[in-house]
């Protein structure tokens, strides 16, 4: 696939080069407009992530909102610290197996100071954060009361903004 990139590239650009420094400026012209490619599919996969954290951030507020209004308390808490979970480790199942595609793939991110963990928008401290905060909001339990699991939201958003929103 990568040797045909370039092939196309180099060909679209070369065709007609009657010149010995053509091809090289065409390879040169080539590689410029694949830098351009990779710098606009890292900012759009910086996009897509971020658009998928905000979702599982979304979708843990409505499950704490619903367990505010008393109703299957306990499961709203459990999924929201699903939901939460799936926040700090950067995505569910389905978006961890995509990340180990890419990491084989030798794409990376941002590596981690301390845990040496890749990552887009979390950091480990970020991390142990959120999981702090799903195992919380997980514990409230059934008795929760709407105060309760309304600090649990208020003190949910805080650290998503500190973690996500603010990158």
């Amino acid at each position: 696939m990568n040797s045909l990139l370039l092939s196309i590239m180099l060909s679209s650009t070369a065709i007609g080069a009657d010149g010995a420094g053509t091809s090289l400026d065409a390879a040169v012209d080539a590689y410029e407009r694949l830098a351009t490619v990779i710098i606009e599919v890292r900012r759009t996969e910086d996009s897509v992530v971020k658009t998928i954290l905000v979702q599982h951030y979304e979708a843990a507020q409505e499950h704490l909102k619903a367990a505010q209004g008393g109703k299957d308390v306990q499961k709203h808490l459990e999924a929201a610290a699903t939901e939460v979970t799936y926040v700090a480790n950067e995505g569910d199942k389905r978006v961890q197996a995509i990340r180990q595609r890419l990491a084989k793939a030798g794409h990376t991110h941002v590596s981690d100071a301390d845990t040496k963990e890749d990552y887009l928008f979390v950091n480990s401290k970020e991390k142990k954060a959120l999981l702090a905060a799903a195992k919380s909001i997980a514990q409230l339990g059934d008795k929760a009361t709407a105060e309760q699991v309304g600090a649990a939201s208020k003190s949910l958003a805080e650290t998503f903004t500190k973690a996500v929103a603010a990158e």
